[in-house]
């Protein structure tokens, strides 16, 4: 019996059933993958799967307050 939980090292992801689908990139997700949990949501933790997922909306500032420049 080994007790080295590195010997045997990640599981094969070719092998592995995904656990959840990211809400960003709608991909999935397989166990030992870092993620990011945001409003009970489970994401990749990567950049552009939390820029998906907000889905910001780029303006001035005088558009947000409604005034003129």
């Amino acid at each position: 019996m080994n007790l080295d939980r590195f010997s045997q090292g990640l599981p094969d992801q070719q092998e592995a059933e995904p656990v959840a689908e990211c809400a960003g990139c709608c991909t999935e997700i397989y166990p030992g993958e870092d993620v990011y949990l945001v409003n009970g949501d489970i994401l990749h933790a990567d950049w552009e799967c939390l820029y998906r997922y907000i889905d910001p909306e780029l303006k001035t500032v005088e558009e947000v307050l409604g005034v003129e420049a």
